[in-house]
């Protein structure tokens, strides 16, 4: 497979900002890459925190770059970071949005971190077609979408041309495998976990957050929901306050 015209755009760079001795993963979602957190990673850093927010493998670089990756791969990125950032630490928290909050849902049962952020994490979708998704994978790697928006960053336009005005059965299937994976591993949760989500996000339901939020074992638990904000809740037009709400969690 070749990768024509692949590079990696400047939003889409890692993002690894040094503070305190207390460091946040955060990790980000399916399509995305570490541009979603520029904001809140900066405020998270300006808090105190040392911030990784790595960038997943096929993401952030071309969507044939993409269809050579599988969730082992970015949960194995995600894992990395986190590790990369005990060496730099003495205690990591975990943040995720949507397939990165999924992430963080399976990293937190696992690990143990003190204390975990899920911001609209995709447990759950509206389009019941996911499930779907692995018989399509055999026959279709990527099948044309509507998308008539226009970004006058030119970075961000080519992230549109390259993932976001495309269906991707294979990389589907594999975020239904996470989702699955997430599902089963909610109840072994036990960080303290402040549960995000959008009253308007035309992908995750609210749910979804309340099936977290429900079925997490975690003594401190709070379920917090932004009235206008849309799926991606760290880049959207409420991301001061979902910060801060984020912030004064992980700081509390």
């Amino acid at each position: 497979m070749e990768f024509v015209n692949c590079r990696t755009v400047r939003k889409s760079l890692p993002i690894l900002l040094h503070g305190g001795e207390t460091g946040v993963l955060v990790v980000h979602g399916y399509t995305g890459s570490p541009h979603d957190f520029e904001y809140m990673a900066s405020e998270l850093n300006k808090a105190g925190f040392t911030v990784s927010v790595p960038r997943l493998p096929g993401h952030g670089t071309c969507g044939e770059d993409f269809l050579t990756t599988t969730r082992h791969d970015w949960l194995r990125r995600a894992y990395d970071a986190y590790y990369d950032l005990q060496g730099l630490c003495k205690e990591v928290y975990i943040v995720g949005l949507s397939m990165g909050g999924v992430i963080a849902l399976i990293m937190a049962a696992n690990l143990k971190p003190k204390k975990l952020v899920t911001l609209a994490a995709a447990t759950h979708v509206f389009d019941n077609r996911i499930a779907l998704t692995p018989l399509l994978a055999l026959f279709k790697k990527k099948m044309i979408r509507q998308n008539d928006e226009r970004y006058d960053d030119p970075e961000l336009q080519y992230l549109k041309n390259e993932y976001w005005s495309y269906n991707w059965p294979k990389q589907a299937a594999e975020l239904y495998r996470l989702m699955k994976e997430a599902r089963k591993k909610v109840s072994e949760i036990t960080s303290d976990t402040l549960v995000v989500a959008a009253r308007n996000d035309n992908t995750v339901p609210l749910s979804a957050a309340e099936f977290i939020y429900k079925n997490i074992r975690s003594e401190k638990r709070k379920l917090l929901i932004f009235e206008k904000s849309g799926h991606v809740l760290s880049n959207d037009v409420e991301k001061e306050e979902v910060t801060k709400a984020v912030i004064e969690w992980l700081k509390g």
